[in-house]
């Protein structure tokens, strides 16, 4: 359970979870959990890249964000001032308001942005576009100053509201600070010096690393961002691979540095934390799965079985990740933020009396984690999480029965049931000679160019395979397109598409149903692949949004230059992801598919005897179970306990 609060919540109730994250004000409550569960594992938090702020708080209020010098911000492009100013005058006067890449054109400020000047923060109220004028508040959270003209002026980068992104890439310029006697030149390292003393400050098992999440260039888009300038030079970048690479870099430095700082033995766990197998004591999937299925990376089938680039899969992970493991699927209750209401009572879902938590999807996440070996945790949201509500359920211990009632695991997840997938919709798609190749069409927009070819010397099936080289591409995936038509589609109908595939670097691709003719619209739409350079087989699920006759299937490979080599090309109706794993004392089952599926069990098991959802767990006798899409199920053998719907 991440985040409860011990000044309110039962101790009791905080004490039934594996391991919990806490506060680092709440280190007093480390011995009364103890006491109560001897065996628990209790982390302190950390951010990897964000400082906290209060606008309204005093000097020790804001000392973390005052202690940072400001070329560790991260911030956007900006500009310098056009005049001397003082530390008191509201109005900034500024050389540019825009910048522009020559096709699209950027603001460099926005109402409510705060900018960064030298080591002041101000808070912009409005702007003058004809004096180039800004309106702002001096002196927010960071102390207001004199500047003088030609003064770099540019807006922090906020993803979490009263926070700055700071610059974990190696491309950040470098200012020396001090922490604890020890003086550092960037934010790795610093914020490892930081990290290891709130572990150091309370009996922590360890540390959790909040936002230690790679390839940042994801930040671009919406209010947290409109560009990215890593160096603070006013220079706007049109490609972020560099500043990715080196922004991967500066984490695996920084987890480098606080493992070392730490020792061998205490806890590091990150949240979507890069494949850093080797230092990190496993990974979280954060709100997965989403209410679709999918997760914040990918769909269902690679977030948990892989491949999941950078990231790495659940299975990745543990397989991979030190010891103890403690690899976590996060499921949350809201895939955002709660609304603001008009009842400021029921803000918190939980406190609503008619509450009711989605024990469907509770379900779906459970038994997603319980086919490999890790941990879940069902919350209400990401603001708030354990605060919120210490949410319990039927299945975490048999309706009061007792924990561990399932027993050990008795091998791997397979598939099961008999989830059959439709006729092959595409023909030509093994690519084994000029004939199937020449059923298939490449398309590059103007800006793009690429090159179709039938290689004879590379195939993962067969004797040969598609090789298409894209030779020029400025980011838009659909720009260049591989396609076949025609395809049919059913409104409302899962689909499955099937390839091997393989780049020369590791690269998305796009996969989608679309109307061949204007007004071209989309039937079917695939969540991103990432294709790695060695050969494998890849394989995803969506459904059909309308019907769709006379279609075309796509790949959109426009997004970046190189050579993507395909084979095995298959796109059926339906779906093959019904997935069993079998326990010493039952089964679990989980249904990935957006298709309710029966499914045989090969034997007689018991449901489970609960109160929160006795329409699902009523303790009957099963031979074969309807499995609802997106859901799971856990099952007993016949002999066990049911458990007893009047349990706590």
């Amino acid at each position: 359970m991440w985040w409860p609060n011990p000044w309110e919540q039962d101790l009791d109730a905080i004490a039934r979870y594996d391991w919990v994250i806490l506060d680092r004000e709440a280190a007093t409550f480390i011995a009364p959990l103890r006491e109560r569960n001897p065996d628990i594992l209790l982390l302190v938090s950390t951010n990897a890249c964000e400082v906290g702020f209060d606008p309204e708080g005093d000097l020790e209020d804001n000392a973390e964000a005052l202690a940072v010098p400001p070329e560790w911000f991260l911030t956007q492009v900006g500009t310098v001032l056009a005049q001397d100013v003082d530390a008191k005058t509201p109005w900034l006067p500024v050389e540019a308001l825009t910048v522009s890449d020559g096709t699209q054109t950027y603001p460099l400020f926005v109402v409510g942005d705060t900018v960064l000047i030298e080591g002041e923060s101000v808070l912009v109220e409005a702007i003058d576009t004809r004096t180039k004028t800004l309106r702002v508040r001096r002196g927010y959270v960071r102390p207001a100053s004199a500047h003088q003209a030609g003064t770099r002026i540019a807006a922090h980068i906020t993803f979490w509201p009263n926070t700055w992104v700071l610059n974990l890439s190696t491309l950040a310029p470098r200012a020396e600070a001090a922490f604890q006697g020890k003086t550092v030149d960037n934010w790795a390292d610093y914020n490892a010096l930081v990290g290891a003393a709130i572990v150091d400050s309370g009996d922590w098992d360890g540390l959790l690393i909040d936002r230690s999440d790679p390839n940042q260039s994801w930040l671009i888009g919406g209010s947290t961002a409109r560009t990215i300038d890593p160096d603070q030079s006013n220079t706007l970048l049109t490609d972020y691979t560099a500043f990715d690479a080196a922004w991967n870099e500066g984490l695996r430095h920084y987890e480098a540095v606080l493992r070392a700082h730490l020792g061998e033995d205490r806890i590091l766990f990150p949240n979507w934390g890069m494949e850093n197998y080797d230092l990190l004591n496993g990974n979280n999937y954060e709100g997965f799965p989403l209410d679709d299925g999918t997760s914040y990376r990918g769909d269902w089938y690679h977030t948990v079985f892989g491949p999941l680039p950078d990231i790495g899969s659940y299975f990745d992970w543990m397989a991979r990740g030190r010891q103890p493991n403690l690899t976590l699927i996060e499921t949350y209750e809201d895939d955002g933020a709660p609304e603001a209401t008009d009842d400021a009572a029921y803000a918190n879902p939980c406190d609503a009396p008619d509450f009711t938590p989605n024990y469907r999807k509770m379900r779906f996440g459970l038994a997603t984690a319980l086919l490999n070996d890790g941990y879940f945790s069902y919350e209400i949201n990401t603001d708030g999480h354990g605060s919120l509500c210490l949410l319990w359920f039927d299945e975490y211990d048999n309706a009061g029965q007792g924990r561990g009632y399932l027993g050990m695991p008795l091998g791997a997840a397979y598939r099961t049931g008999d989830p059959r997938l439709g006729a092959n919709l595409l023909a030509g798609g093994g690519f084994e000679t000029a004939e199937d190749l020449g059923r298939w069409d490449l398309w590059a927009d103007e800006g793009y160019a690429a090159d179709l070819t039938l290689d004879s010397g590379e195939a993962a099936e067969g004797a040969a395979s598609a090789r298409i080289e894209v030779r020029r591409a400025e980011g838009t995936d659909w720009k260049v397109s591989f396609s076949f038509a025609p395809v049919s589609v059913r409104a409302g109908e899962e689909y499955t598409v099937t390839f091997w595939a393989k780049a020369d670097r590791p690269r998305s691709v796009s996969v989608w149903v679309q109307q061949d003719t204007a007004p071209w619209e989309t039937y079917l739409e695939m969540a991103p692949i990432r294709v790695d350079t060695s050969w494998q087989r890849y394989e995803v699920s969506a459904v059909a949004t309308a019907d769709g006759d006379g279609a075309a299937f796509f790949f959109g490979l426009g997004e970046a230059t190189g050579t993507l080599w395909l084979d095995d090309v298959r796109f059926q109706a339906g779906s093959r992801n019904v997935w069993r794993r079998d326990y010493e004392h039952g089964i679990v089952l989980v249904n990935a598919t957006y298709t309710p599926q029966t499914i045989p069990l090969e034997g007689v098991f018991r449901k489970i005897r609960g109160s929160q959802v006795p329409e699902i767990n009523d303790g009957s006798l099963v031979d074969e179970v309807l499995l609802a899409p997106l859901d799971g199920l856990i099952l007993l053998n016949p002999e066990a306990s049911a458990g007893d719907a009047g349990s706590p």
